[in-house]
């Protein structure tokens, strides 16, 4: 039987990915305005696409 972690509330992982935009050099809201225009490209809710940030830089693409 596998192993499932916990995902962390949709609030933290936009938070995380906000502080990994501003550590790349964007402003608050350069960041959010980032994770927006990339969450609608891609045809997903922001959530999900903090989500996708998130787990690239941990190294869990998938």
């Amino acid at each position: 039987m596998s192993v499932r972690t916990v995902t962390p509330p949709a609030t933290d992982v936009v938070g995380l990915a906000m502080k990994i935009l501003a550590a790349q050099g964007l402003g608050r809201t350069a960041a959010h305005a980032a994770l927006v225009s990339m969450a609608k490209d891609r045809g997903v809710t922001v959530a999900r696409c903090a989500a996708l940030v998130v787990a690239a830089v941990d190294g869990r693409m998938g």
